[in-house]
């Protein structure tokens, strides 16, 4: 058997390989003994889950959205409701980020916030407050609060 290689060049180079016919030492290759070939060893083997693909804007797309650059594949596959999923999308590409700030950024991209107004927020705000408005507690019934001067003395 000859030694034939094939080699598989991309743009990133993490991604080419070679597939190489079988090493005569069995010891660099197939621990079986069969035959066959093999694919060459990569001292830059990135696991296929980690790699996110950008995926380009059209003209019109941009026009419509304030996004200017292109978008991860895996942002896309979001559906939009799903603000579980986009809260774990941010969780796992910006780790930095607070999770109150994540849960938000979410809620805009893929939930109701991204109908939001500035006046239905503000409404929404309101009747928060109106409807869980504590009212103060009744525990300084006969208790009496006079304003002035106060002296501490310190014995």
């Amino acid at each position: 058997m000859s030694h034939t290689s094939h080699t598989i060049i991309t743009d990133d180079p993490r991604l080419s390989y070679s597939i190489v016919s079988k090493p005569k030492d069995t010891d660099l290759g197939f621990l079986d003994g069969s035959e066959g070939c093999g694919i060459c060893t990569n001292e830059h083997a990135v696991a296929l889950d980690k790699y996110d693909y950008l995926v380009p804007l059209s003209a019109e797309d941009a026009a419509k959205t304030k996004h200017t650059e292109p978008l991860p594949l895996s942002f896309l596959q979001i559906k939009e409701g799903d603000v579980e999923a986009g809260i774990l999308w941010y969780k796992q590409h910006y780790p930095k980020v607070p999770d109150d700030l994540i849960e938000i950024m979410a809620r805009y991209n893929f939930g109701d916030l991204k109908y939001a107004t500035r006046k239905s927020i503000k409404n929404n705000a309101k009747r928060y407050r109106k409807k869980h408005a504590q009212k103060a507690p009744h525990l300084t019934k006969g208790l009496t609060v006079k304003h002035g001067p106060v002296v501490v003395t310190f014995d």
